[in-house]
């Protein structure tokens, strides 16, 4: 990935691998919110599992061209994925 460019770019630059590195942690109140109230109504297992599986895919793609944003961010997708779908077998 190319890091140069003038200011704006480096500045976005700088802020969307924050951004993609973290955006997998959007999932942590759904998550707390499934383990603490035990409560499943409306969440969709489809859903979840084609996170799961459009984050391995992410991963998969980082571990290969060796980018370590997208190896955070399929790694954190898949594991907070999985939880939540694993969440919804424990609780429906």
């Amino acid at each position: 990935m190319k890091h140069g460019g003038n200011l704006f770019h480096r500045i976005l630059t700088g802020i969307v691998m924050v951004v993609a590195t973290l955006s997998p942690l959007i999932t942590a109140p759904q998550l707390i919110n499934i383990y603490i109230s035990r409560n499943v109504s409306g969440v969709s297992q489809v859903t979840w599992l084609a996170y799961v599986f459009t984050a391995s895919m992410w991963f998969s793609y980082g571990v290969i061209h060796r980018e370590r944003v997208l190896i955070i961010n399929g790694a954190l997708g898949v594991i907070l994925g999985s939880l939540i779908s694993l969440g919804i077998v424990l609780y429906r």
